[in-house]
């Protein structure tokens, strides 16, 4: 990730990222930088990708668990939408072989 550590935006979050996910920030920030982009712009650019991968991948998992579970209750929601990429993936990873909510969370 040397274009976003030379921008100044590595972060905890970015730290996070898989390979992939890492991948395409580092294309992102080369060509805000090739464009003449710098500093703050490129900070809010990926703090902003950053946030929108969590969500997207919260809001995956809300929907497999609704699949496999039926409603989920507020406070779950509420539980997975505040989990960090770790946790996201580890929930994620359970869906295959839980069987109730409780083994996606433990």
């Amino acid at each position: 990730m040397f274009a976003v550590e030379a921008a100044g935006t590595r972060t905890e979050l970015t730290d996070q990222l898989g390979p992939c996910e890492k991948e395409a920030l580092e294309l992102a920030v080369e060509q805000l930088r090739a464009q003449g982009y710098g500093g703050t712009y490129v900070r809010w650019y990926c703090e902003g990708y950053v946030r929108g991968y969590v969500r997207g991948y919260a809001e995956a998992l809300i929907e497999l668990l609704t699949a496999k579970f039926g409603t989920l209750s507020p406070a779950t929601i509420h539980t997975i939408q505040i989990g960090g990429i770790p946790q996201l993936r580890a929930w994620t990873d359970r869906v295959l072989t839980a069987t109730t909510l409780d083994e996606i969370f433990v």
